[in-house]
């Protein structure tokens, strides 16, 4: 994998995540100078797009691509190019929100991932039919996502903006990021790392189960929009087989193996990925209770609690472990944990408050005592760990020319 392309996502990891100190301050103190919504906009867009869409990028292209084809320069073109997209919605979106500059930098963001969409089709090496058919599945499912992009486009110069079909296009965009592209694509890799022993029955069982799910659970969105009773109940199916894939998919818990002696801190990363998966799916059994359901569409801190449990603790923390996965160093085992600790600080300690606030707003009780204070002191602890990992990374990471 391409050290310099490895960077220059975990920059933006870097910048998204002071962005989110920021809006965090603007809680505490009057930053008269920033427009919220736009800084939120900029801050969001970045930590999708410049970070888990550029860092998967690199990934596929350094895991999936024979040496041969990964060398084409029709990759590297199209990382900067992307790249380029991603600097134009940092900067443009805190400055003017939606507004000309930013809809094209967002709109040549989907072009080119159309490109690689295509590129990896065709490129990537056929040797697992079991990663293979994840892989593509989560292309597709980039494709499918970006069709809420363009549908908020059409509502907008319809005048519909802001309205419930607004919302539900917005949503249907990141349903299909969080449990499609980014879902398989983590998936892809894990198989790739790890290798269980999967049947062709059982490999296939779980495949069916995990796809059929994902669309489904996108009901209760629509049961949030439109309260049809039918979407309440297409959820619970989707629900239902996502457990299932899940028993499949810890019943091969025998055929992972870890080498928790070589690089344990690294590992952590590993841990908590696994950890928050359990908890995603357990999060959505719950949601089959209608007051649980409204609480999780209809509160703010609840809302951007699990975005932030997916984001940080699902598919930035397997990242993180596979950028470093394949290094051996012992002094990079002993000061790894110089990243781990702030990281998880701020990623536990700002998930418990966004969660228990959303308890509490629901139980009609008081806000908690010094909330937004608490938030911000838990948030400065993120980009601290992720600071940390760009230096060892720096220091530590060996590019070898035969991985590209």
């Amino acid at each position: 994998m391409r050290k310099s392309w490895l960077l220059i996502s975990l920059i933006n990891f870097f910048i998204a995540a002071l962005m989110g100190l920021l809006l965090r301050a603007a809680f505490v103190r009057d930053l008269y100078w920033m427009e919220y919504k736009n800084m939120l906009h900029g801050h969001s867009h970045l930590a999708l797009l410049g970070w888990l869409y550029l860092g998967l990028f690199v990934l596929i292209h350094g895991r999936f691509l024979d040496k041969e084809k990964a060398s084409k320069a029709i990759y590297t073109r199209l990382f900067w190019l992307t790249q380029f997209s991603v600097v134009g919605m940092m900067l443009s979106f805190p400055l003017q929100g939606y507004a000309g500059f930013s809809i094209f930098f967002s709109s040549l963001h989907i072009v080119l991932s159309y490109v690689f969409v295509y590129r990896v089709w065709k490129d990537h090496r056929k040797e697992s039919i079991q990663i293979t058919l994840l892989l593509r599945t989560a292309l597709l499912f980039l494709l499918i996502s970006t069709c809420g992009v363009w549908a908020v486009a059409v509502i907008m110069a319809n005048g519909g903006g802001g309205g419930v079909l607004y919302q539900v296009a917005i949503q249907f965009y990141l349903h299909f990021q969080f449990n499609g592209w980014l879902l398989f694509g983590v998936l892809a890799l894990i198989i790739n790392d790890f290798k269980p022993k999967f049947s062709p029955f059982g490999f296939q069982s779980f495949y069916f189960l995990m796809c059929l799910s994902q669309v489904l659970t996108f009901g209760l969105i629509l049961f949030w929009a439109y309260r049809w009773n039918w979407t309440f109940g297409v959820n619970f199916i989707g629900v239902g087989l996502q457990l299932l894939a899940l028993g499949a998919l810890l019943s091969l818990r025998k055929d992972f193996r870890f080498n928790l002696t070589r690089l344990p801190a690294a590992h952590s990363f590993l841990l908590l990925a696994f950890i928050v998966g359990v908890i995603r799916v357990v999060a959505q059994v719950l949601l089959i209770f209608p007051d649980i359901a409204d609480l999780a569409v209809s509160l703010r801190t609840t809302i951007i609690g699990f975005i932030h449990l997916n984001m940080l603790g699902l598919f930035s923390a397997y990242l993180l472990y596979s950028f470093f996965k394949n290094q051996a160093l012992v002094t990079y085992n002993k000061q790894f944990k110089w990243v781990v600790i702030p990281f998880f600080i701020g990623f536990i300690g700002s998930e418990l408050i966004l969660f228990f606030q959303g308890f509490s707003t629901w139980r009609s009780w008081h806000v908690l005592s010094y909330y937004h204070e608490s938030l911000l002191a838990f948030s400065g602890f993120i980009p601290l760990g992720i600071a940390v990992y760009i230096v060892l990374f720096l220091k530590y990471y060996s590019y070898r020319p035969a991985e590209l």
